[in-house]
């Protein structure tokens, strides 16, 4: 039986110490001997992995300690100008905070928040029946004495969101004895077995909550391929999964599809676009050029000029395009994009849209005196930028406020100065110590209080990739790839999908000189304009305003919406 290593509470501390005892365990480790395998057994390695990995715990929860006290001081101006900061109670968060760990720890703005959010549950649970408790200071402890790891502290108090404190100490309490001994999985099950013991109505009010948080996201995966990820009530399931079943062995009955999976997939496209009429609208990118019009393509020459922009070329060739109101380009096949193109109809329209030579962003002139963007100039800033522009946020443009760079009314509304920004983000640019540039490129540099600068870009609209899929010629000569030409001629299969091919032989910068966008939306008028730097620097006040917002129904934070 292994025997548990009982540590004392360690003494308070602030960051002065603790970044010397950090700075000294970084560099003991640092310096320990490379792990070897010509020395040492099976028992002795196993002893390193469980010895690190109590380090690690270790290291985990005192970074929590840390994350709670940065989230709890707050920036205040004074008369003077100065700025002093205001310690808070452990467990308030400041506006900013996940903004700056962020920073620090170089992950996502979700990421960020998230990590705030567990940190203070487990470190910040307060005195009985006051505010901040929580219940689940039984986990931190686990965590400083090195027998639980961060991720699974973090499955208990997903356990354990909306039990009421009392409730999650005493299950907390309960798994005492299990958690340095079992697994994530059974940690979970075995939280689950003593919820529903000491709350069954908790667990039943759970499951409701559960059937009304139903929902549907998409995001990217793989080039070229969507994920989407859907949570259904059971009954509706059941009736909806019967109909693409049965679809789906129809199409492997007709030889369209192989495998089941794969039919299934296509079933569902089939049967959810057979019931609506799409309208198809394709934009053509082009650079700007002098204001001289005759320097512009004309609108007669804009279907030929869209054709023209996938150029020759294998129809399993992937072409970087703009797809819909999601934030990033996708890779489509030049089939598609032929079909599109070339099959003009009622349903489909060609626009074209001038974009910055070096960025591709989107460019529009016009400009209104008015705080409200009009409709056509809020589109056009939307799909410029994809996604709110705070480094490492990806939520969509869509749930985002059309923020002022400099605010109006001594900024303009216009494109140049106005960025995507969610509702957190937002209100994190009027913070103090925030400083944001927009340049000219339509770029976005943010300096955060400690001095961390970082930039966001706006979307690329104008240099498309193409990745040219692999051609095998009857004869087994294959252009641009040896191997798969000597594979050929010993009458071998080709071993490697296209998108391999692509990826191994995509050549930066081939895109053709003009890039297409294809909305499968309303179509919306934008004209370009022109550029100039903008500059927000927030350690003086600046003026708050509001900005119209509109979020989906049943969701409140927009950090946790999906990328687009």
């Amino acid at each position: 039986m292994q025997a548990e290593t009982t540590l004392e509470p360690a003494p308070s501390g602030g960051p002065d110490e603790l970044l010397a005892v950090l700075a000294a365990a970084e560099a003991e480790l640092g310096s320990a001997p490379r792990a070897s395998t010509v020395r040492g057994g099976i028992a002795q390695w196993a002893q390193v992995v469980e010895a690190s990995q109590r380090v690690m715990n270790v290291a985990a929860a005192v970074q929590a300690e840390a994350i709670v006290a940065l989230a709890a001081i707050e920036p205040e101006l004074l008369e003077d100008g100065t700025v002093a900061e205001t310690h808070r109670t452990p467990g308030h968060v400041a506006l900013d905070a996940p903004a700056i760990v962020s920073g620090a720890l170089v992950v996502s703005a979700v990421h960020a928040e998230r990590r705030v959010r567990s940190a203070v549950r487990l470190v910040a649970d307060g005195p009985v029946g006051s505010d901040t408790e929580t219940g689940l200071a039984g986990l931190h402890d686990a965590m400083r004495t090195g027998g639980l790891d961060a991720y699974r502290a973090s499955v208990v108090a997903d356990e354990l969101e909306l039990a009421p404190p009392p409730v999650a100490a005493a299950v907390v309490a309960a798994l005492s004895g299990h958690l340095h001994t079992d697994a994530a999985p059974q940690l979970r099950r075995r939280c689950r077995t003593v919820l529903s013991r000491v709350s069954p109505d908790l667990v039943v009010h759970r499951a409701k909550q559960a059937r009304e948080r139903c929902a549907l996201r998409r995001w990217a995966e793989e080039p070229g391929v969507d994920k989407w990820e859907g949570t259904f009530p059971s009954h509706d399931a059941a009736r909806a999964w019967a109909a693409i079943d049965a679809r789906a062995h129809e199409l492997v009955a007709d030889g369209t599809c192989e495998r089941i999976e794969r039919a299934r997939s296509q079933a569902l496209i089939d049967l959810v676009t057979g019931s609506a009429t799409i309208q198809t609208i394709v934009t053509l990118t082009v650079p700007a050029l002098a204001d001289d019009p005759a320097d512009r393509l004309p609108a007669s020459a804009a279907p030929a000029a869209a054709g023209a922009a996938t150029g020759p070329g294998s129809p399993d060739d992937l072409i970087e395009v703009a797809m819909g109101t999601r934030g990033e380009p996708v890779l489509a096949t030049r089939a598609f994009l032929d079909v599109v193109t070339t099959g003009i109809d009622a349903t489909t329209t060609i626009v074209e849209r001038e974009c910055h030579p070096v960025s591709g962003a989107l460019l529009d002139h016009t400009a209104t005196d008015s705080y409200r963007p009009p409709a056509a100039l809020a589109a056009l800033v939307r799909q410029r930028d994809g996604r709110c522009r705070f480094p490492g946020c990806h939520v969509s443009a869509r749930f985002c406020d059309l923020d002022h760079v400099r605010p109006w009314p001594n900024g303009p509304t216009a494109a140049a100065n106005l960025v995507c920004l969610c509702r957190r983000h937002h209100r994190v640019k009027q913070r103090l110590g925030w400083r944001v540039r927009l340049r000219p490129d339509s770029t976005l540099t943010w300096t955060d209080p400690t001095g961390r600068t970082r930039t966001t870009h706006p979307l690329d609209a104008l240099h498309a990739t193409v990745m040219p899929a692999p051609r095998m010629p009857v004869d087994g000569a294959h252009t641009g790839n040896v191997g798969h030409a000597a594979a050929a001629s010993q009458g071998t299969t080709d071993r490697f999908s296209a998108a391999e091919f692509a990826l191994e032989h995509a050549l930066a910068g081939t895109g053709s000189a003009h890039r297409l966008r294809v909305d499968l939306h309303h179509p919306v008028d934008h004209r370009p304009r022109g550029d100039h730097l903008v500059v927000a620097d927030n350690w003086e006040r600046c003026p708050t305003h509001r900005t119209s917002h509109r979020r989906r129904p049943g969701h409140s934070r927009p950090g946790d919406d999906p990328p687009f």
